[in-house]
C-alpha cells in the first residue's frame, strides 16, 4: 500500500511540473514607436488592443515620438543597434530582431502575428527593451544563432514577398477627388501632388522672363546646333540645381519632420506665403503685373547683360559654362520667388515612410513638370525661331492656384497632418 500511495505522490509531481513551467512561460514585448495623431499609428493600436486583449503571453510598449524628445532619443537608439536607420515613419514596431514600419490591414498586423509565433517557438531577445530600459541587458551572447538568424531571415522574407501581394490588394484607402472621381490614395495621392505642386512652381514669372530673352540672344547665333545646346544646358542645369535643393532640404526634413515645432512652423510659412501670393493675384486685378517682383531693374540689366556677353562668346566652352553658372543663379531667384512650394513638398515627403528609391521618382517627377513649360515654351521657339511666351495672365493664375495650395496644406499640416500621409 504505501508503495502505491509514493508510486502515486511521484506520478502527481511529474504531472505538477508543466504547471511550475507555465508559471514562468516566455513572454514577446512588442514596442511600439508612434505619432499622435498619425491614423495608421492609431490603426496599429487597435489592432494591438484587440489582438492582446486576452494574451498573457505577449506585452506591448509604446512610446510617442513626435511631442516627446526623450522618446525620439530612444528611437535613434533602438534603429542604430538595429540598424535600421534607413527606415523613417511611424508606426515603428520592434519584436525581437524584427523591425515593421508603417501599418496596413491584412499586412503589417500579419507580420506581427508571424514575429511574435515565431519568437515563441524559438530563441528570443528583447533588444528594444534593452534599449529602452524596460528589461535587464542579456549578459550572455545573442541567444539566436547562424541556423536559427538565417531561418528568420528566410521567413522575413516571405513576409516582405506576401506583403507586396496584400498591399496592392487594399481598397479601403480609396479617396473622392473632384474631377478624378474616386482614387486609391496610397497609390495616386503623392504622384498626382508631384505634378501638381510641380507643374504650380515651375509658373515661375522671376525665371520665365530670363528664358525669353536669353530664346531671344540665341537667334542671333548662327549655329543652331549650338543654339540648340546651351538653350537645353540652361534648363537641365537649372532642373538640377532645384533638385539638388529638394534634396538637401529633404535629407534634413526626414530628420526634423518628427518635430512638431518644425512642422508648426513650416505650416505657418505656407499660409503667409499662401496668403501673399493670394493677396498678388487680387493686387494683380488692379494693376498692370510687370511679372517677377524679386528682381529690379537694377538686377535685370545685369543678368541681360550677361545673357548677351554669353551669346556673343567665340569659345563655345566658355559659353557653355556661363550658360551653367547663369542658371544656377537663376535658381536662387527662383527659390526666393516661390519657396513655399518645394518646402511644402519635401515636408510631405518626408512625413510619409518611402524608401530612398521612391524619394527620387517623386522628386524626379517634380522636377520634371517644374521644367516642362520651359521646354514647351524653348523647343516650340526653336522650331519655329519666334520667341513663344506666356502672357502676364499665367503670372496672375499662378499666384492664385499657388497660393490656394499653400494655404489648404498649410492648414492641414496644422489641423489634420494624418491627412497628407499617403504611404501607408
Amino acid at each position: 500500500m504505501k508503495k502505491i500511495l509514493k508510486f502515486l505522490i511521484v506520478f502527481a509531481v511529474f504531472l505538477l511540473l508543466p504547471v511550475s513551467a507555465k508559471a514562468d512561460e516566455k513572454v514577446i514585448n512588442i514596442h511600439l514607436f508612434y505619432g499622435n495623431g498619425c491614423p495608421h499609428c492609431a490603426a496599429e493600436e487597435e489592432f494591438l488592443s484587440d489582438y492582446l486583449k486576452d494574451r498573457t503571453d505577449v506585452k506591448l510598449y509604446k512610446y510617442e515620438i513626435w511631442y516627446d524628445s526623450h522618446n525620439q532619443e530612444l528611437l535613434s537608439k533602438v534603429q542604430k543597434e538595429m540598424g535600421t536607420t534607413n527606415k523613417n515613419g511611424v508606426p515603428f514596431t520592434v519584436i525581437g530582431k524584427k523591425t515593421i514600419v508603417g501599418y496596413a490591414d491584412g499586412v503589417t498586423d500579419e507580420q506581427i502575428k508571424d514575429a511574435i509565433n515565431y519568437y515563441l517557438n524559438n530563441d528570443y531577445r528583447d533588444y528594444a527593451g534593452e534599449i529602452t530600459g524596460k528589461v535587464k541587458k542579456a549578459e550572455v551572447k545573442e541567444d539566436i544563432t547562424k541556423d536559427e538568424s538565417k531561418t528568420e531571415d528566410k521567413k522575413e522574407n516571405k513576409i516582405e514577398k506576401a506583403d507586396d501581394t496584400k498591399d496592392s490588394d487594399q481598397t479601403d484607402e480609396n479617396v473622392t477627388v473632384p474631377v478624378l472621381g474616386k482614387i486609391n490614395a496610397k497609390k495616386v495621392s503623392l504622384p498626382i501632388l508631384a505634378v501638381v505642386l510641380g507643374f504650380v512652381d515651375g509658373f515661375n514669372p522671376c525665371a520665365m522672363w530670363i528664358l525669353i530673352f536669353l530664346i531671344t540672344m540665341l537667334f542671333n547665333m548662327k549655329d543652331r546646333k549650338k543654339m540648340w545646346i546651351l538653350g537645353l544646358t540652361f534648363i537641365l542645369t537649372s532642373g538640377i540645381v532645384y533638385l539638388m535643393f529638394m534634396l538637401a532640404w529633404l535629407n534634413l526634413a526626414t530628420f526634423i519632420s518628427k518635430i512638431a515645432f518644425i512642422r508648426l512652423l513650416i505650416a505657418v510659412i505656407a499660409l503667409v506665403v499662401g496668403l501673399i501670393n493670394v493677396y498678388k493675384y487680387i493686387d494683380s486685378l488692379k494693376k498692370k503685373d510687370e511679372g517677377c517682383d524679386v528682381v529690379d531693374k537694377k538686377d535685370r540689366k545685369k543678368i541681360m547683360e550677361k545673357i548677351i556677353s554669353i551669346t556673343h562668346e567665340k569659345k563655345f566652352i566658355i559659353a557653355l559654362l556661363g550658360i551653367m553658372v547663369l542658371a544656377a543663379s537663376v535658381n536662387i531667384i527662383e527659390l526666393m520667388c516661390s519657396i513655399g512650394i518645394p518646402l511644402l513638398f519635401t515636408q510631405i515627403l518626408a512625413m510619409n515612410n518611402l524608401s530612398t528609391f521612391s524619394y527620387m521618382i517623386y522628386m524626379f517627377i517634380y522636377i520634371f513638370f517644374f521644367l516642362i513649360d520651359d521646354i514647351v515654351i524653348f523647343v516650340i521657339s526653336m522650331v519655329t525661331l519666334k520667341v513663344t511666351g506666356l502672357s502676364t495672365k499665367y503670372t496672375k493664375y499662378s499666384h492664385l492656384v499657388g497660393g490656394i495650395i499653400m494655404l489648404i496644406i498649410g492648414l492641414l499640416l496644422i489641423i489634420k497632418p494624418e491627412l497628407l500621409m499617403f504611404n501607408f
